[in-house]
């Protein structure tokens, strides 16, 4: 019975760690959208559904230059 209650207890903690990730990745995301003068709406959206891929490609992306 012990074994079980820390297995479950373990597979929460996990949980929770990785969705504790997820939603900071969303908001890195977004953050460093909007200081390139991109959409961090569309960039958050995006980063929920695609999450590293997201990331990685907001950050690799230019400036938008106003022109």
């Amino acid at each position: 019975m012990l074994l079980a209650d820390s297995t479950s207890t373990a597979t929460v903690i996990g949980w929770v760690i990785g969705v504790m990730i997820w939603i900071l990745i969303i908001a890195w995301s977004a953050s460093i959208a909007r200081r390139k003068g991109r959409s961090p709406f569309l960039w958050g959206l995006l980063a929920f559904f695609f999450s590293l891929i997201a990331l990685i490609l907001i950050a690799l992306m230019p400036t938008r230059r106003n022109v």
